[in-house]
């Protein structure tokens, strides 16, 4: 009778994270539709049905019957395991689902109905100001999207921070003052590499920055995609003012980038960087579909995977020897004449830039460390949104020696803030972390990768990934998986040593 009883509180809890899934899938169509091919005027109506589908969302995630089933498995208070016979997936799984329902039952449907309807509007008013370089159609959305995330802090909890309750969405476990630590170190490192870097002589790109069509633009990064496995059976790449990726089921990837005609890197390591997203989605077992395991590791392991891709490999002159013959032929008027040496030290051209997503591997992650910084003063009130351009180009000048003309190109730039997503932007500096060392770790078992790559073969870097990474899941902890592949913590030293070894050798 046991036996039935525990088959039957499983089949629940399965059958209820399937249609969690299945509305999430939901969610993320129509937040894509918004970001590619809503018409403007469908604004008010989306943040109605996004409104909607988050309070089922929610109703299904603190369903009593839920509980009932979860708490047959695994005690709510202390988190342990009842049935030690259970798979170590079923323990991670329950391990999940717990820390899931703990979080959301905090939250009232109120609370998660109003954030759902805030923030279509909120992308959408950000749209505007970005493009018409208004800050003050943007405030007041930012405002209340700030007021919500401290309120959500407040009401799921912390011990030290209110920053660290956000952060946990994004790097489970993580606290802001291990983020102070590691970023105060890290900026010190970085500033100092790029005062050496400053001594050194800037290559000539302007070739970068000529015509280039949109749509010729458009089929290379496609022949890219192609190459590196994706089908258009399965996956599809659309413009959008921000680029990104959703991986909303193991046969729907859907990428999106930004095409600038007087740019042809924008679009380029955009679309590498969104396809690095993808290949970690795709390489996810298909039959942990719609279970709590069925999700890269955390954010920081996700970016891991998309900088790799976008600048450990994209900017590497294995890829180059590849992609710049092909590059050239889809536009002889431009690059005809340019030798590939070339090619190669204008796209790692070291200087800094207003904008995060064409910024060097350098001056990349001081970009983060101003808005981790930024996002902390926000939640503990020491920074409210009206003086938000002024503080971002007091720091901008500290760290990188340059300001904004505009705040189009300064606090505008991103997408994060106007989706409440606080907590995000540390991850992109773990993910840098992250690439480097589990990326020595490949590299010691495959020194012929450079060649492979040259020749336009993936396979072997895309297989060491999927064995070692992708088919977990998120089954482990990132301090557990990170020990696992490399056999030691997280550390920056192979970051700098992989900076120092690139622009200062």
């Amino acid at each position: 009778m046991e036996t039935v009883k525990t088959k039957n509180s499983l089949s629940n809890l399965l059958e209820i994270s399937q249609n969690i899934a299945l509305l999430q899938t939901i969610d993320h169509l129509l937040s894509w539709d918004q970001e590619t091919y809503m018409p403007a005027k469908a604004i008010t109506i989306r943040a109605k049905q996004l409104e909607y589908l988050s309070g089922l969302i929610h109703e299904e995630q603190i369903k009593p019957k839920f509980k009932h089933s979860l708490s047959e498995f695994i005690d709510l208070d202390s988190g342990q395991i009842k049935d030690p016979s259970l798979t170590e997936i079923e323990k991670a799984n329950l391990r999940l689902w717990r820390k899931e329902y703990l979080k959301t039952v905090k939250l009232p449907l109120d609370f998660i109905k109003e954030f759902a309807e805030l923030k279509p509007s909120s992308i959408s008013a950000w749209q505007s100001a970005k493009e018409k370089n208004d800050f003050s159609i943007f405030l007041p959305y930012l405002e209340k999207i700030i007021s919500l995330s401290r309120k959500k802090a407040d009401f799921i909890g912390y011990k030290e921070h209110p920053y660290d309750a956000l952060i946990d969405y994004f790097e489970p476990d993580a606290k802001t003052k291990e983020f102070d630590t590691l970023f105060t170190s890290l900026k010190k490192s970085l500033i100092h590499l790029l005062q050496k870097m400053g001594k050194k002589q800037p290559s000539d790109s302007k070739f970068l920055y000529l015509f280039y069509p949109k749509e010729k633009q458009l089929h290379f990064s496609n022949m890219i995609l192609k190459k590196l496995g994706f089908s258009e059976d399965s996956s599809r790449l659309d413009l959008t003012s921000h680029p990104m990726c959703l991986g909303i089921h193991p046969h729907d990837t859907r990428l999106t980038t930004r095409i600038y005609p007087n740019s042809i890197t924008e679009n380029i390591f955009s679309v590498i960087h969104e396809a690095g997203h993808g290949l970690y989605h795709m390489g996810l077992p298909n039959e942990f579909f719609a279970t709590p395991i069925y999700s890269p590791l955390s954010y920081g392991f996700d970016e891991s995977q998309s900088r790799m891709w976008e600048t450990i490999i994209g900017k590497s002159p294995p890829f180059w020897k590849h992609f710049f013959p092909i590059l050239q032929q889809e536009f002889p008027e431009n690059l005809k004449t340019v030798k590939m040496e070339q090619f190669y030290q204008a796209i790692n051209l070291v200087k800094p830039t207003m904008i995060r997503t064409s910024s060097d591997e350098i001056t990349y992650n001081l970009h983060i460390i101003l808005r981790f910084e930024m996002e902390k003063m926000m939640m503990e009130g020491e920074l409210e949104a009206k003086d938000i351009p002024e503080i971002w180009n007091e720091k901008m000048k500290n760290y990188l020696g340059i300001v904004p003309k505009n705040d189009s190109e300064g606090c505008l730039q991103d997408i994060h803030w106007s989706m409440g997503a606080f907590g995000y932007f540390p991850t992109y500096t773990l993910g840098n972390l992250y690439a480097a060392q589990l990326f020595s770790s490949f590299a010691q078992s495959d020194p012929n990768w450079p060649d492979e790559i040259a020749r336009g073969e993936f396979q072997s870097i895309q297989k060491w990934f999927k064995e070692n990474l992708y088919q977990f899941g998120k089954i482990y902890s990132s301090s557990e998986m990170i020990r696992k592949i490399t056999n030691r913590p997280l550390s920056p030293e192979p970051f700098i040593h992989y900076l120092e070894n690139k622009f200062l050798t």
